[in-house]
C-alpha cells in the first residue's frame, strides 16, 4: 500500500457530541498537502475547532477516517502527533513560574530534553521580541507577549504540521506582521505545513495558499483565496467626480444601466459583476453631460466580503 504524501487526509469525516441536535462536523473530506498553509475560516460555532481537535487526536470522530502523517492520531498518537506543534486559543501558564520554566516543562511534557532544545527555542524567543522577559513570572508579562510565549511553546521543535488557532489574537499590527513573516520563513526554509485560523480574514489572504470556508459543519469551499475572490465576489469601481451634484447624476446613470451604486460627496462606488464592461459607456455620458471625472479605479472583492457573502448564503 503506498504511503500518502498528504500531511492531513479526512474522508467523510464526523463528529456528533452527545445531547447536541447537529453535528459539529458532518461528513468533511479534504486533503493538506506537505508544505501548505491553509486558512481555516468560518463563523464561530463552525465545527472549526472540533476539526482541529481531531487532527491532534484529542477528540475521536464519531464516523469517517482521519490520516495525519498517514496514521491514524487516536489509534497510534506518537506515528500521528510526534511532528505536530499546536498554538491553541487556550493554552493556559503557570502564571506563577518564569516563562523559561514554562518552555522548560513543555520540552519536558514532549519527552525533550531542554538542554537540546533550548538553542532552537531561545531563538524563536529573540526574534519574537521576549529574549528580554523569559525570566518574568508569565503574570508580569503583557497579554501579547503571552501570546507569542504560547507560540514559542508549539515550537518547541521545527515541527512538520504546525496549527495556529487565532495565533494573532491580543497583538498589534506589528506584532501580527512580525508573526506571519515568521510562519513564512518557517514554510519557506524549512518546509513546515500550516493550518492558520484567524478573524482577522486579511491574514489568512495574505498567508494562504488555499482557504476552507466552514459553517455547520461542513466545507462550503476549498480553494485559493483568489479564486474564492473570483467565484464568489463582485468587481467595485471608484469614480471621481468634480463635485456633489455630478456624484449623484454618475450614480442615476449607474442605476439605469443595471448596478448598485453610491454616491458619496465627489466619489460615486459602482458594483457589478460587468461593470469593467460599462467603462466606454460611462465616459461617453460624462462627456455628453460635462460631468468632469478626475479619477476611475475597480478592484473585486476582499475575501472577507466573499466570506460574510458565502455564510450569508449558507444560513
Amino acid at each position: 500500500m503506498a504511503v500518502s504524501s498528504d500531511v492531513v487526509t479526512a474522508e467523510q469525516l464526523t463528529k456528533r457530541y452527545r445531547g447536541k441536535q447537529t453535528p459539529a462536523v458532518d461528513g468533511v473530506s479534504f486533503e493538506i498537502a506537505r508544505g501548505e498553509t491553509i486558512g481555516l475560516l468560518g463563523p464561530n460555532g463552525a465545527g472549526k475547532t472540533t476539526l482541529i481537535k481531531m487532527i491532534c487526536g484529542v477528540t475521536a470522530p464519531t464516523s469517517g477516517r482521519i490520516r495525519v502523517f498517514d496514521a491514524d492520531p487516536v489509534r497510534q498518537p506518537v506515528l500521528a502527533k510526534s511532528h505536530i506543534g499546536a498554538m491553541h486559543q487556550s493554552g493556559p501558564f503557570d502564571m506563577m513560574l518564569p516563562a523559561i520554566d514554562n518552555l522548560r516543562i513543555a520540552a519536558r511534557f514532549r519527552g525533550l530534553r531542554w538542554r537540546d532544545v533550548a538553542p532552537w527555542s531561545l531563538e524563536v524567543a529573540e526574534y519574537l521580541g521576549l529574549k528580554d522577559v523569559l525570566s518574568q513570572f508569565c503574570f508580569q508579562l503583557s497579554g501579547g507577549q503571552r501570546q507569542r510565549l504560547q507560540m514559542v511553546r508549539a515550537l518547541i521543535t521545527i515541527p512538520r504540521l504546525l496549527i495556529l488557532d487565532e495565533p494573532s489574537a491580543g497583538l498589534d499590527v506589528s506584532g501580527r506582521h512580525q508573526v506571519e513573516r515568521f510562519v513564512t520563513w518557517l514554510r519557506e526554509e524549512h518546509g513546515v505545513t500550516v493550518l492558520w485560523t484567524s478573524h482577522h480574514i486579511d491574514e489568512l489572504e495574505r498567508n494562504s495558499q488555499r482557504v476552507m470556508v466552514v459553517d455547520h459543519g461542513r466545507v462550503l469551499r476549498f480553494a485559493k483565496p483568489r479564486e474564492l475572490v473570483e467565484e464568489f465576489g463582485t468587481t467595485h469601481m471608484l469614480v471621481t467626480v468634480d463635485d456633489p451634484e455630478a456624484s449623484r447624476a454618475v450614480a442615476g446613470w449607474a442605476e439605469q444601466a443595471g448596478f448598485a451604486a453610491t454616491a458619496e460627496d465627489t466619489q460615486v462606488h459602482v458594483h457589478g459583476a460587468q461593470v469593467r464592461d460599462v467603462l466606454p459607456e460611462l465616459s461617453r455620458y460624462c462627456q455628453d453631460n460635462a460631468v468632469a471625472i478626475t479619477g476611475i479605479s475597480t478592484a473585486l472583492d476582499s475575501l472577507e466580503k466573499v466570506f460574510l457573502r458565502m455564510t450569508e448564503e449558507a444560513a
